[in-house]
């Protein structure tokens, strides 16, 4: 009998260990499932927390959350087929002249590339704070001129992009304009292009209204309502080099402003009274062309000094090319105007106490009357490298002035 006792207590115990074991491999199971749960449990909520922040960080404050997204221009060719942008640094060309005369305006380098195919996008990029390079790409349509205020940004035009306009009247007209307060700014490669002269008190292709150090380069300025640039308010440090001016629309009789024919090209200084522009509005224009349609204002100038070299003037319907207004001192070198009626025209006359000035030296005059230097041009604060013959010059104008750079 004890035997068998000890039997059974053995039989026990060999059941109770196998029970014993069952529970432990439940309880393991248990564990795990409920482990597994608790990870699932973990991961939604930190990926919940993930997206919260997201949400977070996009709506820190209305104005950010209103702005439409940006593309982001990638560092190295993505799927999809997308290529990678020429760097600005890339491209042929530094900022001389006026706009060097402190510092070069060096625009968004060292920022973030973006592309805008909208107004509304390109708007919500000028506006950020940081520095930005900002690629336009297609037809971008304006509704109402874009007024902003903005600093350290390069704008550049991939190929075949424009900025476009169809409106033609006081209210709507215009393309881009920088408010006061605007700096370091870089714009190569664009076209503008407007619904065509109309003298209804309307606005520009491009307006830089208080702007400072500004490089304006290998643009394209079509069929301004009011005008195609103009510049106005103490701006100052201006370079605008191989730009191209040009009307291709016939000109709107019957405006407010009473001209038939409102082909005004660049208005440098708004009014004899804006006194706060003496010392200001210094301008380099450098490689550039007046092609057909301009009529007038190549530029008017006003207060301003204005060095225009290596251009080319050829309008056919050009009444009078630069302008003389209140205190203008222009310098005028190794420039060509092509069969031109009147070279310059003086506004102020008689009025020695506030006269203009204009000098020439080593320009041609082919099929034009040579014009005689009027007054003391100032002298140049800065020298250009690698200066071109004028008998160079137009040939070099006629083919690189305007959006003709390869900007992919």
């Amino acid at each position: 009998m004890p035997q068998k006792t000890m039997t059974n207590k053995t039989m026990t115990n060999k059941t109770m260990t196998n029970e014993t074991k069952t529970i432990e491999t439940q309880c393991q199971s248990l564990h795990l499932r409920r482990i597994g749960k608790i990870r699932a449990i973990c991961g939604f909520y930190i990926l919940s927390l993930l997206m919260l922040g997201v949400v977070a960080c996009g709506s820190s404050s209305s104005a950010q959350a209103e702005e439409p997204a940006l593309l982001v221009a990638p560092e190295e060719p993505a799927g999809g087929g997308q290529t990678q942008h020429t760097p600005p640094t890339a491209l042929p060309g530094q900022p001389v002249g006026f706009a060097s005369l402190t510092a070069a305006p060096t625009g968004g380098e060292g920022g973030q590339s973006v592309v805008v195919t909208t107004a509304a996008e390109l708007g919500s990029a000028l506006k950020r704070s940081e520095p930005l390079i900002i690629y336009l790409q297609g037809e971008i349509t304006c509704t109402n001129l874009l007024s902003v205020k903005a600093a350290d940004k390069t704008l550049l035009g991939l190929s075949g992009s424009k900025l476009v306009s169809a409106q033609r009247d006081a209210a709507t007209s215009g393309i881009l304009s920088f408010k006061e307060g605007s700096t370091n700014l870089i714009l190569r490669n664009l076209t503008f292009e407007s619904a065509g002269a109309y003298d209804c008190d309307g606005r520009d292709n491009l307006c830089i209204d208080g702007t400072t150090r500004i490089w304006v380069d290998h643009c394209d300025f079509q069929d301004g309502v009011d005008g195609n640039f103009d510049c106005k308010n103490a701006s100052d440090e201006i370079t605008i080099s191989y730009c191209r001016f040009r009307y291709l629309k016939a000109p709107l009789a019957g405006g407010s402003g009473g001209s038939a024919d409102h082909r005004f090209c660049n208005l440098w200084g708004s009014s004899d009274s804006q006194t706060q522009d003496r010392g200001h509005l210094r301008t380099t224009f450098l490689g550039c062309w007046w092609d057909e349609g301009c009529r007038a204002r190549m530029p008017r100038v006003r207060f301003a000094q204005v060095h225009i070299v290596e251009c080319l003037y050829s309008s056919s319907v050009a009444s009078r090319c630069v302008e003389l207004g209140y205190e203008a001192n222009v310098r005028v070198e190794r420039s060509v105007f092509r069969n031109i009626k009147q070279v310059y025209m003086d506004h102020e006359g008689s009025d020695s106490d506030h006269q203009g000035s204009i000098s020439f030296a080593d320009c041609l005059f082919p099929g034009s009357t040579a014009p005689t230097s009027l007054g003391t041009a100032f002298t140049l604060p800065y020298t250009l490298p690698s200066p071109l013959s004028v008998s160079e010059v137009e040939t070099k104008v006629r083919a690189e002035a305007g959006a003709t750079l390869s900007v992919k």
